[in-house]
Order: structure tokens, then C-alpha cells, then sequence
């Protein structure tokens, strides 16, 4: 996994080396909130890290700055879920890692300084940790888990919508929405926590995990040259 981040660090490094005078570097730095579709717990508060580079190629070369744009990304970030309350017997906390290569296409309208865009991104799973924390006496009607030692699926295919504006000259402020079109883990099984031997209550069911989750980063612009704006003055003659 370390290597093939590696790899594609050097392969936008030196794909935008290579054409300069066309593409647009990045970096970003921001945050997740997000929520696992499928785990029984409801709200988007898990809040995670999001840091990344990028390289933004303008398909018209008589517009660098504006119009339709394409980009790619190489994202490091973390979502998950998380379910803590003082009155509630149920404890699930979820940390999912992932390295994020997003796919997006652009448009940059110019003179109002916003880009909207639309992609699809590919993420693995590097790291995963998951906490279940379960009262000890069976709560007859709780929805529970038949088992905790299920493991998360390494790959992840979402589709992703964003919304970007400027800031300050080259920092641009963008906020993305991403959902899974995979289940991140399958077919998880629940009960509703009566005794598989009371055959007229105990149920079961499965449910598939999905991330679910809502990004906002400050992006820096490196080499994107800012249009100058002239205010036209009168002058009088004598």
C-alpha cells in the first residue's frame, strides 16, 4: 500500500512537471463528517482528518482558468461512525483510514469565482478500527449484532459532488459530498437481542454498510495566476 501511494505521488509529480504550462497544482487540508448507511446508528458525527495533493488539467488551452476542467486526486483521510450517549446502553465507534483517488470533472465559472464538479473516486482501506460496546444483560426489542468480528471490505468505489469558491487570491474553500456505490461491508447480521431459542420473537436480518460522508478543505492553487480586475477612473482635463 505505502508503494502504490508513492507511485501515484510521483506519477502526478511528474505528469505536472511535464506539462507546466497547462496544469494546475494542489494541496488541501480539511476534515470528514460522516456516518456508516447500515450500522444501526444514525447522525453524521464522526469527525475525521482529510489532507491531499492534486493536478487540474483545463480542457481548453485558450481558457487555463476557466470552463471545463478535469482533476485527479490523492487523498488521505478518515470516516467512519460513532454512537455515544450518557443514556444510551449502546456504544459503537468506528475509524476507517483510507488512501482516496477521486476522478472529477469541473466547471469554473470565472466571474462569480465558484466551480462546481462531479466525479467518482476509488478508495483502500489501510487501517480499521471498531469498538462494540454492548450491555451485558440482553435488552429484549435492541437491535444488536449476532457478531462483532466481521472485517471491512479493503476497496471502496463512491460517487462524489462538489462545490468550490475562492477565498483570498489562490485558497479556494470546497465542500464535497461523497456515498459508496459498494458496500464497504456485506450482508452484517443484527437480532433483536431475544434468545434464538424463543422461536416466536428472535429476528434476525442482514444489512450492507456504506460510507456516507460530507468533506470541507481549504485547497491552495500553485500555479493558477489570478485575474486582474482595473476599475476605470474619469479624468478631467483642464
Amino acid at each position: 500500500m505505502k508503494k502504490l501511494i508513492v507511485i501515484l505521488i510521483v506519477s502526478v509529480l511528474c505528469l505536472y512537471n511535464a506539462n507546466a504550462q497547462f496544469f494546475k497544482g494542489f494541496v488541501s487540508l480539511g476534515f470528514n463528517v460522516s456516518q456508516i448507511d447500515g450500522d444501526e446508528v444514525y447522525g453524521f458525527k464522526k469527525l475525521g482528518y482529510l489532507t491531499g495533493i492534486g493536478a487540474m488539467l483545463p480542457l481548453s488551452r485558450n481558457n487555463l482558468n476557466g470552463g471545463l476542467q478535469v482533476s485527479m486526486e490523492i487523498n488521505i483521510s478518515q470516516r467512519g461512525a460513532k454512537e455515544s450517549t450518557a443514556n444510551d446502553p449502546f456504544v459503537y465507534k468506528a475509524n476507517l483510514d483510507y488512501v482516496d483517488i477521486p476522478f472529477m470533472l469541473h466547471y469554473i465559472d470565472t466571474k462569480g469565482g465558484i466551480t462546481l464538479g462531479a466525479g467518482i473516486m476509488y478508495s483502500r482501506l489501510f487501517h480499521s478500527k471498531e469498538t462494540w460496546t454492548l450491555p451485558d444483560t440482553l435488552i429484549w426489542g435492541m437491535d444488536r449484532p449476532t457478531t462483532t468480528k466481521a472485517k471491512f471490505l479493503k476497496n471502496d468505489l463512491s460517487i462524489v459532488g462538489d462545490f468550490r469558491f475562492t477565498v483570498w487570491k489562490n485558497f479556494k474553500l470546497d465542500v464535497r459530498y461523497q456515498y459508496s456505490l459498494l458496500p464497504i461491508r456485506k450482508d452484517f447480521e443484527y437480532n433483536n437481542s431475544y434468545q434464538p431459542t424463543d422461536a416466536n420473537n428472535y429476528r434476525t436480518w442482514k444489512r450492507d454498510y456504506k460510507n456516507n460522508w460530507l468533506s470541507v478543505k481549504l485547497i491552495y492553487m500553485i500555479n493558477e495566476e489570478q485575474e486582474q480586475v482595473y476599475t476605470k477612473r474619469k479624468v478631467n482635463y483642464r
